[in-house]
């Protein structure tokens, strides 16, 4: 109940905030100490709620329907954690907390800057009603009683919950979804911005203020665009970073829309250029995060995503629509109403093409163009009902990365609203060049594809330009290499991207335990599983399968992960990396094959009453007998088993026999029964219900036969580069933000 309240107190405040700052905007309310003070009482209530949340996730309390559904008494305290944002509730209110207490740093940021205040926060606070108003109809506060009201009598408590699902059983758990929402709030500042802009007919002023923030969310969703990608390459074992999923997509799209908005800002701040543009980006920007949100929670990617979210009901849905036509018809509404002013001050001196705003111009339409391809392919499944290729990804951004490359590395050598062509080849000569010898040097390597070789030039060239141009400015005592930084982390991406996805290596391998397997240059040995426990996880039993590789005389361990998970009841499994300086050596291991217990010769089938000579003994088949199980067995699951009764005679002797078959995850397993007497393993191998006959192995110890013994099967990659990729990734990050402290000092 505590939790309700909260919320419903957070969502009536921040709606008396948005109309305060209204009457405030229009005059009717001199001051603004009383939206700032709901405000306030919004951030609290929020803070609260989450505080509370949180407490009864640590303290189990599993008579709550979101407690009892995403967490567990076996989860280790950084999952449980976690399990704060696991489901649609919790990342709701995860969002709303983020976004109240980056509210309050905005407030504090944006009094100092007249005229702002009223529009940017009245804005922005409408965005947090509306978060508030989604956890009134998606509340993480339910009992289980009020959920599920024919299961449950009313203060009923499960003596455990559910549990997370393994796949989210990561220390990336912890960390990528709350960076991403804190993307999600960061490109809504600038969109507030952009509002407040048109509000108050502030057309040039507001673009250095909003500046800092635009980098910084645009920053901060890369890079948990980035971290996702990392939990996918080191977690899921499928080998990759990047699957276009409609729901990574739709979190990539705004991403590339704040990229442009960057490029434009700049851009106007500079020359007064694009003042339209830079209002629209910024406004279509948060839509698309907007969108993101209705793709990956209403339930329409259910069956084209892994990481949809189940649908949420039908108030969720129609809430989520309202939320996003709110805010595009109002900004659509108002932008209309202002265009002819905007079209007034509009810059009227032409331009010459070969400028740097021409240039950086261009370069953001082909990011549009690519965020448009993107968004075509990413909503199809709700247009047709069917998902596009990855191919088409492909193949339709490939050009436009290389365009984007080339204008990329011109640009940092032309001058702004003026064309210097000689001036540009004096400058540009060397870095060319050095991207030639090195495109030639790969190419001989083993890039023999052209068009792959086109985009290690342009890569290159991005590389050189900004090696040159963070020289140049330490040398100038210059701080200002944010954008340079950026611009060499994206290069080193793109040359990690083409090394690790044009020229990795894979084989499919078979390792039976110690015997050695060479493969990619490389031996490998299957040494066998060994169970350990898991901290963060002590209710499946988990096992290393421990591989060595061998080269050179040098060796190493190989420990990738299987076991079977109670929660998904099915196999799971987590890959093994080895990285060095140019490669990653990449295991993924895809099953186990347990040993051989007998040779199909050593064989036999029988119906009831039925019996074998074997040896000095017979064997009768008597009866059969079931009896259900609910145990655990190495990397698989036990769902049933089955005995046979039989009778062992020896001389006058009559002994009977159980014996016992086991079906782990729907795949028999017999268990073995020794005849010490007689020097015979005996098995109960498989039942023919339709013939009403068993089969039985009979193995005689005395005989030496060669057997297989458990065997891995598992796939050994080669990714080259891919740490290029990951040190890209890292200084791209490192580059945004750095340009955030330069502007946030410039601005001061």
């Amino acid at each position: 109940m505590l939790g309700k309240v909260l919320i419903y107190i957070a969502f009536i405040t921040s709606v008396i905030t948005v109309i305060t700052y209204f009457f405030n905007l229009r005059g009717k309310i001199k001051t603004a100490k009383t939206p700032r003070l709901f405000f306030h009482i919004t951030f609290i209530a929020v803070l609260l709620a989450s505080a509370y949340l949180l407490n009864l996730i640590l303290s189990h309390q599993f008579q709550f329907t979101y407690v009892w559904e995403y967490s567990s008494r076996d989860l280790g305290t950084p999952l449980l954690v976690s399990t704060f944002y696991a489901g649609q509730e919790g990342s709701f209110l995860l969002w709303t907390l983020f976004g109240v207490i980056t509210g309050v740093f905005l407030l504090t940021y944006i009094t100092k800057y007249k005229g702002f205040e009223p529009p940017v926060m009245m804005m922005y606070s409408l965005i947090i009603s509306f978060l508030t108003l989604m956890l009134i109809l998606k509340s993480p506060f339910n009992y289980v009683w009020e959920t599920f009201p024919e299961e449950a009598s009313v203060g009923f408590t499960p003596e455990d919950g559910r549990g997370l699902n393994p796949i989210l059983q990561n220390f990336w758990m912890v960390i990528h979804p709350p960076v991403l929402f804190l993307g999600f709030v960061g490109m809504a500042v600038p969109f507030a911005f952009a509002i407040g802009a048109l509000l108050n007919d502030k057309f040039n002023e507001w673009i250095g203020i909003a500046m800092p923030w635009l980098l910084y969310g645009t920053g901060i969703l890369g890079l948990g665009i980035i971290l996702g990608g990392y939990w996918a390459y080191g977690v899921l074992g499928w080998g990759g970073y990047w699957s276009w999923d409609p729901v990574e997509n739709s979190s990539l799209i705004p991403w590339i829309i704040g990229i442009a908005a960057v490029h434009t800002f700049i851009s106007q701040k500079n020359t007064g250029s694009y003042k339209k543009t830079n209002i629209i980006l910024s406004i279509i920007g948060f839509i698309f995060v907007l969108y993101s949100t209705f793709l990956t929670r209403s339930g329409v990617l259910s069956d084209a995503s892994v990481h949809s979210f189940v649908q949420p009901g039908m108030e969720v849905y129609i809430a989520l629509i309202l939320f996003i036509l709110t805010f595009l018809i109002l900004s659509a509404v108002l932008f209309a109403v202002k265009f002819k002013k905007l079209k007034t001050i509009t810059r009227k001196d032409e331009t010459p093409f070969f400028s740097r705003e021409n240039i950086m111009y261009i370069g953001a339409m082909l990011l549009i163009a690519s965020a448009a391809i993107i968004i075509t392919g990413t909503s199809m499944p709700i247009i047709t009902k069917s998902t596009v290729e990855i191919s088409f990804y492909n193949q339709m951004n490939m050009p436009i990365a290389i365009l984007i490359m080339l204008l990329a590395g011109l640009a940092s050598y032309l001058d702004w609203k003026k064309s210097g062509t000689e001036k540009f080849l004096k400058r540009i000569w060397l870095p060319v060049l050095l991207s030639l010898f090195g495109t030639v040097i790969l190419f001989l390597s083993g890039a023999d594809n052209l068009y792959f070789a086109v985009f290690i030039f342009v890569s290159l060239l991005v590389f050189f330009v900004c090696i040159e141009r963070i020289i140049k400015l330490i040398r100038l005592k210059k701080s200002t290499f944010g954008a340079a930084l950026g611009h060499l982390g994206l290069a080193l991406f793109f040359l990690g991207i083409i090394g690790s996805g044009r020229y990795s290596s894979e084989e499919s391998l078979e390792l039976e335990k110690n015997v050695p397997v060479e493969s990619l240059g490389y031996t490998f040995t299957y040494l066998g599983d060994e169970e350990f426990t898991d901290p963060q996880n002590t209710r499946d039993r988990k096992y290393y399968l421990n591989v060595r590789m061998e080269k050179d005389n040098k060796e190493l361990k190989l420990k990738p992960v299987m076991y079977f998970s109670s929660y998904m009841n099915s196999v799971m499994k987590n890959p093994e990396i080895v990285s060095f300086v140019m490669k990653d050596i990449y295991l993924s291991p895809m099953e186990i094959i347990a040993a051989q217990m007998y040779d199909k010769e050593d064989e036999f089938t029988l119906k009831k009453g039925e019996e074998k000579q074997i040896g000095n003994f017979k064997f009768k088949f008597k009866t059969l007998e079931t009896k259900g199980m609910n145990m655990s067995r190495k990397m698989q699951g036990d769902e049933f088993a089955i005995y046979t009764l039989a009778e062992v005679t020896t001389g006058k002797e009559v002994d009977s026999v159980k014996l016992k078959l086991n079906y782990y995850n729907g795949n028999p397993v017999p268990e073995p029964y020794e005849l010490k007497q007689e020097n015979y393993t005996l098995f109960f191998t498989r039942i023919s219900a339709e013939e009403g006959t068993a089969s039985f192995a009979a193995v005689d110890n005395k005989v030496q036969k060669d057997l297989a013994d458990d065997t891995l099967i598992t796939t050994i990659s080669i990714k080259p580069f891919i740490g290029v990729l990951w040190a890209g990734a890292f200084i791209m990050t490192l580059g945004f933000f750095y340009s955030v402290i330069t502007r946030v000092k410039n601005n001061k």
